[in-house]
């Protein structure tokens, strides 16, 4: 049983062996005249991962009470830099 994917994917292979030189030249030509058009690299290859941060943190185990504990996650995502910039706060930095 194939899939619309996969019936799209061998009826591109065969137009692209099919395809002559000329063919090819005068698609990549419009291509490259068309404003709209970006490069695949640019469209495929994302960088995985978060960016690198200017200041980056360091990672430290604290020992906290189940209350405040609870308290903390339950102000949602984000509650360690929230934590941060509350320590940081006190501290005048």
């Amino acid at each position: 049983m194939s899939t619309k994917f996969e019936d799209a994917r061998r009826m591109a292979q065969k137009n692209l062996a099919d395809m002559t030189d000329a063919e090819d030249s005068a698609i990549t030509n419009a291509a490259r005249d068309d404003p709209d058009a970006q490069p695949v690299d640019n469209l495929m290859r994302k960088k995985r991962g978060r960016p690198f941060a200017e200041a980056t943190k360091t990672k430290v185990s604290i020992r906290l009470s189940p209350e405040v504990l609870e308290a903390l996650r339950a102000t949602g995502k984000g509650w360690q830099t929230r934590v941060d910039d509350v320590l940081r706060r006190e501290m005048g930095l």
